[in-house]
């Protein structure tokens, strides 16, 4: 089974290579074992991001809370501006005498639109080490984040495009694509690449990420970009999805 992005139709696409990873539905159903469908063993799975910053799986499964923080941690906690938590709703992303970074799940997502649905949240706090004791560690990040594959720069939050509505009958999907990092409020046309298309029985899953526009770009709201992708047998009743996120997200319609 291959799958190309189009470069026609529905909306333009990305002039850049793409490159395409697929899976088809008779592999995932006629094979068995871990590397049947495609996912890495464990100990090949890349780190996740928050933010941009790096959270090995294993953090989410099993990791050890910011309860056990040792003296760095504790330090950390009370430095300045460092927001008062409950260590124990808290994971230890990493933790040394100089940094230290802490992830949580919100209690519920938080939808800022476009497809940007912030799933946890990120704390880091940093050491001055030229500093003296009481004013060593200071806040460096806190906020709301995605918890995203690590696939690279160019980080975009995708929505099925609600001018041209899933056709089960049809080989292509239309989302619009809207770029994360600063671009001074113009759209990614032209810089718009599918890294990963998996197609199986039941789901359609993108990875789809914006190549840098490079030089210094102001920071207002960025529109989407349309953008089409080629499947290889027609949609049917299968569920498209954002895989850069995790877990895999069902893509909505804008607005």
């Amino acid at each position: 089974m291959g799958s190309r992005a189009h470069t026609g139709g529905l909306a333009a696409t990305a002039t850049a290579a793409v490159v395409v990873a697929v899976v088809s539905a008779l592999a995932v159903a006629g094979c068995a074992g871990p590397g049947a469908t495609g996912t890495p063993e464990p100990a090949d799975v890349p780190d996740y991001r928050c933010a941009d910053e790096p959270v090995p799986p294993a953090v989410l499964d099993g990791g050890r809370s910011a309860a056990t923080l040792g003296e760095h941690g504790q330090a950390a906690l009370r430095g300045e501006e460092v927001p008062a938590i409950e260590p124990a709703d808290w994971l230890v992303v990493s933790e040394s005498d100089r940094w230290v970074a802490l992830i949580r799940e919100l209690d519920a997502p938080q939808d800022r639109g476009a497809g940007d649905v912030r799933t946890h949240e990120i704390l880091t706090v940093q050491r001055d080490v030229a500093a003296d004791a009481a004013s060593a560690w200071w806040l460096s990040m806190s906020g709301e984040c995605t918890l995203r594959r690590d696939v690279g720069e160019g980080v975009a939050t995708l929505t099925l495009d609600p001018d041209h509505a899933p056709d089960p009958a049809s080989t292509q999907v239309a989302v619009l694509v809207t770029e994360q990092s600063c671009n001074s409020g113009e759209d990614a046309e032209g810089r718009v690449m599918l890294v990963e298309l998996t197609e199986s029985s039941d789901v359609v899953d993108l990875v789809v990420v914006v190549a840098p526009r490079g030089g210094d770009q102001s920071c207002p709201s960025n529109p989407a970009t349309p953008f089409v992708v080629e499947l290889d047998a027609p949609l049917g009743d299968r569920v498209v999805r954002d895989a850069a996120v995790v877990p895999p997200r069902e893509l909505e319609p804008a607005g």
